[in-house]
C-alpha cells in the first residue's frame, strides 16, 4: 500500500523526523517533474500552455477546499507557513489599527507553545505599524492544552488570538471548539489565527464551519517540496497582500505561482481525499505504529518518560525524555545508528531545552532531554519494523557503555583507565578511573550529570573512593551529597576528602591537596600524580581557562587569592595541565604557561606586585560581572582561534593518502559502537578513537603528540572543531577538521 513512501529514503537511514520535514513522495516528485518539463506554462498566459497551467492551479485550489471543508473564503498559494502567518498577522493588525485599537490596553495573544514564527511576526508588525499593543502569551496546562480560564480572562481586551491546531513538538492538539466558544462568549470581534501546519492529513478539518479567520499550511510537512504552502482566509476576514506586483492569485498574492510545488500538493490532496486507494494509512494504523515504536524505545530506555499524554496527542508524534540523558546524547547515539530524530523543534536547534516543555511546567531535565520522534501518514509496517529493529540494536550499546543500569550484578564492563571530563553548560565534572583496581573518584560533580556518573560507576562495578569538591561557597553541593550515597562507612570533611588521609590512591594515581582560598573561603587545589610525577591539577574556580576567579562573592578575599595562586604556582610545572570547575570559553583545559600569556593580571599576582597595582583591575572585572547580573565565577577573556584548516568531504581522499596522517574520531564511545567511522571513510585509514570527554587524558598520557598530523572528525564537525582548538592551544599545529563531519559522509 505504501511502496510509494518506502522508496523515498535510503535503506540505511531510518528517518523519524517528519514534523520537521518530509521526503517528497515519488508520486509528488513525478507531478513536479511533469509540471517542470511538460505542463510548464505560466497560469497568467492566455495561450493553450498557460490555460493548462491555469487549470492545474484551479483544480488544486478546488481540492484544497474539499480537503479543508472550505467551500467559501479564499485559498491562496504561498511559499509556506511562515509567509501565511506573516500575511495573516499583517492583515489582522492593519484592520485593528483601522478600528482605532492601539496601545498597551489592546492585547495580541498567542499560545505559549506556539511555533516561534507566530510571536516573532506579532512583534515585527506590532512595531512596524506602531500599534504598541501588548503581546501576551496564553499559558498552557501541564498537558500542553491552553489554560481556557486564563484565556477567558484575557479575551475581553484581545484584538487578535493566535493558536495552533496541533503542536509540532508534542503533537498535542488544541480544543479548537472550546476556544471558539470562548471567543464567541467573550469577544466576537477578535480575529483568530490557527496554525494548521501539523494538522493536515492527521486530524479532520472543517474550516468553513468554524469562525477561524486565518489558517496557514505548509507543503513540506506532508511529502510536498519545500517552498510551497497555502493560506485559508475566511470570507469577510480582513486581508492585505504581503506581496504586491503582477496581481497573481486574484490580486491576493503577487508573483508567478510555484506551479511545480502546487502540482505536488495536487497529488497529496488527491491521496488524502481518496482514502480507499491512498498510500496514506488511517489513524488506527498510525496509533499501532506508535505503540510498536514506543515498545522498542522502552526496551532501550526502561526509564523513559513521555512528555505528552498519548491518547490525546496526534498518533504520528512521540516526545520523550530519559533520566540522565541530555537530548544531544540520544541524538548522537541515534544518528550514529542511522536513526534521525530531533530535539524539540528543528527551528530551535540552538536552544538549550524546549521552550514548549518549559511552558508546560515540566521539570528542567525533561526539557533539556526531550527527544521528538515523528512519522507521517505514509509510514508503512515494513518501515516501522525496520525502525524498531534499529532501535533495539542499540540495547547492547547502551548497556556496554553504562548509559543505563541493568538488573542483577554489575556487568564488569572493561573500563579505560584515566581521566574523563564531562561538561554541562559551562560546568565541568571529572571522573578518574582505574581498570585494574576497579576504583573511581569524582571531582566537582554537577547535578545534571549525577545520574550519568552514577550509572558509569555502578554498571562497571567500580568502588567509589571519594566524591570531592574543589571549593564550597556556603554548603556542599547536592550532586556530591547524592553521589556519596553510593558508598558508606567513610568519614569525610565538608569537601568530601576522607578524614585522616593525606593522599588518595586510585591505582597508579595519587591525589593530594593544598588549601587555595580566595574565590571562596573553603577551597582546595587537587594535585594529580602518576607514578610519582605531577600530571595535572584540579584548581576549582581559583584559575579558569582564560581568566581568574572572582573575589566579590560571599567569603571572597583578594589577598588570599593572590597568596593561593602563588602557593599553587610553586607546585606546578609550566606545562602542567590545569582543570577548572568552569569553562566559559570552551577551552577544556589550560596550563600555567598559557594562563600567564592570556592574563596580565595573573602575571602581576604571581610576581607579588603590591595590591594597589592589581586590585583595580580585579575590581573592574568583578564590577563588569555585577553589571551584567552574571553568575559567572570569574571574568574570562574569550578569544577563540578559528584558524583551523577546514576540510571539505570532497578533499578527504587526498588527505587520507598523506603518509602519517591519523584520523581522530572524537565522538563518544557509544556513538563509535553504534556506527564505526571506518564504514564512512572512502579509503582505509588509521583511525584513533579519542572521545572529546577523553581528549585531555590523551594529551595527559601522551597518546597524542604535538608533531602528529591529525584529521579530527565527529558527527557534525562541531565537536571536532572544539577539539582542534583545544589541541591548537596545547601546541599541536598539523590539524584539520572535517567540515560537516560524518553527516556529510553518510
Amino acid at each position: 500500500m505504501s511502496a510509494d513512501a518506502m522508496t523515498c529514503r535510503k535503506v540505511s537511514e531510518i528517518y523519524l523526523d517528519n514534523n520537521a520535514t518530509t521526503a517528497v513522495l515519488p508520486g509528488a516528485a513525478d507531478a513536479v517533474l511533469q509540471c517542470m518539463q511538460q505542463d510548464f506554462g505560466n497560469p497568467s498566459s492566455t495561450h493553450s500552455t498557460g490555460i493548462k497551467a491555469k487549470a492545474l492551479l484551479e483544480h488544486s485550489r478546488k481540492l484544497a477546499r474539499q480537503l479543508l471543508g472550505a467551500d467559501n473564503g479564499d485559498i491562496i498559494f504561498t511559499s509556506g507557513a511562515t509567509e501565511g502567518i506573516q500575511t495573516s498577522v499583517l492583515s489582522a493588525l492593519l484592520a485593528i489599527r483601522e478600528r482605532g485599537l492601539a496601545g498597551p490596553d489592546t492585547l495580541l495573544l498567542y499560545g505559549a507553545t506556539e511555533h516561534k514564527a507566530v510571536p516573532e511576526s506579532l512583534k515585527h508588525w506590532n512595531c512596524l505599524l506602531q500599534l504598541n499593543a501588548s503581546i501576551r502569551a496564553i499559558p498552557v496546562l501541564i498537558n500542553g492544552l491552553l489554560d481556557l480560564e486564563a484565556l477567558a480572562e484575557l479575551l475581553p481586551k484581545a484584538a487578535l488570538v493566535c493558536t495552533m491546531a496541533a503542536n509540532n513538538e508534542t503533537g498535542v492538539p488544541q480544543d479548537l471548539q472550546a476556544i471558539e466558544q470562548l471567543l464567541n462568549q467573550h469577544n466576537a470581534d477578535a480575529y483568530w489565527l490557527v496554525d494548521c501546519v501539523q494538522a493536515l492529513g492527521k486530524m479532520p478539518l472543517n474550516l468553513a464551519a468554524s469562525r477561524i479567520d486565518y489558517a496557514p499550511f505548509s507543503g513540506h510537512k506532508l511529502y510536498a517540496p519545500k517552498g510551497i504552502g497555502f493560506l485559508y482566509v475566511r470570507k469577510g476576514a480582513p486581508y492585505q497582500p504581503l506581496i504586491t506586483g503582477g496581481g497573481q492569485e486574484g490580486g491576493l498574492r503577487s508573483g508567478t505561482e510555484n506551479l511545480p510545488g502546487i502540482a505536488a500538493l495536487n497529488y497529496i490532496f488527491q491521496q488524502l481525499l481518496d482514502p480507499e486507494h491512498s498510500i496514506f494509512v488511517g489513524s488506527n494504523q498510525l496509533y499501532q505504529y506508535r505503540e510498536q515504536l514506543l515498545a522498542a524505545l522502552r526496551q532501550l530506555f526502561p526509564a523513559l518518560v513521555l512528555n505528552s499524554d498519548l491518547p490525546q496527542a496526534l498518533p504520528t508524534t512521540l516526545n520523550f525524555s530519559v533520566p540522565g540523558f541530555f537530548a544531544k546524547d540520544i541524538l548522537d547515539l541515534f544518528d550514529a545508528a542511522g536513526i534521525r530524530v530531533s530535539s524539540g523543534s528543528a527551528c530551535s536547534s540552538k536552544v538549550t531545552g524546549s521552550f514548549v516543555l518549559d511552558a508546560m511546567g515540566l521539570e528542567r531535565w525533561r526539557s533539556e532531554g526531550a527527544i521528538r520522534l515523528s512519522f507521517g501518514p505514509a509510514f508503512s509496517q515494513a518501515e516501522c519494523e525496520q525502525a524498531c529493529q534499529r532501535i533495539l540494536s542499540l540495547v547492547p550499546v547502551v548497556k556496554q557503555h553504562g548509559l543505563v543500569l541493568t538488573d542483577g550484578d554489575p556487568l564488569n564492563i572493561p573500563t579505560s583507565s584515566g581521566l574523563y571530563q564531562f561538561k554541562h553548560d559551562a560546568c565541568c565534572s571529572y571522573l578518574l578511573l582505574c581498570q585494574q583496581s576497579r576504583q573511581a573518584l569524582i571531582i566537582d560533580p554537577v547535578l545534571a550529570l549525577t545520574e550519568r556518573l552514577s550509572n558509569i560507576v555502578q554498571s562497571r562495578g567500580l568502588k567509589l573512593v571519594a566524591v570531592l569538591e574543589t571549593h564550597i561557597h556556603q554548603q556542599a553541593g547536592q550532586a556530591a551529597l547524592l553521589l556519596r550515597q553510593l558508598f558508606s562507612g567513610q568519614q569525610f570533611d565538608q569537601t568530601g576528602w576522607p578524614q585522616d588521609q593525606q593522599q588518595l590512591h586510585i591505582g597508579p594515581y595519587q591525589l593530594s591537596r593544598i588549601a587555595t582560598p580566595g574565590h571562596s573561603p573553603l577551597a582546595y587545589s587537587l594535585l594529580l600524580k602518576q607514578a610519582g610525577e605531577l600530571k595535572a591539577a584540579f584548581v576549582g574556580d581559583l584559575l579558569l581557562p582564560g581568566g581568574i576567579g572572582r573575589t566579590d562573592l560571599a567569603g571572597g578575599d583578594a589577598l588570599m587569592l593572590q597568596h593561593s595562586l602563588q602557593q599553587l604556582a610553586a607546585q606546578l610545572y609550566p606545562e602542567t595541565l590545569l582543570f577548572s570547575s568552569h569553562d566559559y570559553a570552551q577551552r577544556f583545559v589550560t596550563r600555567l604557561s598559557l594562563a600567564l600569556q592570556e592574563s596580565p593580571l595573573l602575571e602581576s599576582l604571581l610576581a607579588g606586585a603590591p595590591q594597589q597595582q592589581w586590585q583595580q583591575v580585579l575590581n573592574q572585572q568583578c564590577w563588569q560581572l555585577q553589571q551584567a547580573s552574571s553568575h559567572l565565577c570569574g571574568y574570562v577573556e574569550v578569544a577563540n582561534d578559528d584558524a583551523i584548516a577546514l576540510l571539505q568531504s570532497a578533499q578527504l581522499p587526498d588527505l587520507l593518502a598523506e603518509p602519517g596522517l591519523v584520523v581522530l574520531d572524537v565522538r563518544e564511545p557509544y556513538e563509535q559502537s553504534a556506527g564505526a567511522l571506518s564504514r564512512y571513510l572512502p579509503v582505509k585509514a588509521e583511525v584513533l578513537e579519542v572521545p572529546l570527554s577523553r581528549l585531555c587524558d590523551a594529551v595527559l598520557q601522551q597518546q597524542l603528540q604535538p608533531e602528529q598530523s591529525l584529521l579530527l572528525v565527529c558527527r557534525s564537525g562541531n565537536r571536532s572543531l572544539l577539539a582542534a582548538r583545544v589541541l591548537r592551544r596545547l601546541g599541536f599545529s598539523k590539524l584539520w577538521n572535517l567540515q560537516g563531519g560524518v553527516a556529510l559522509l553518510s
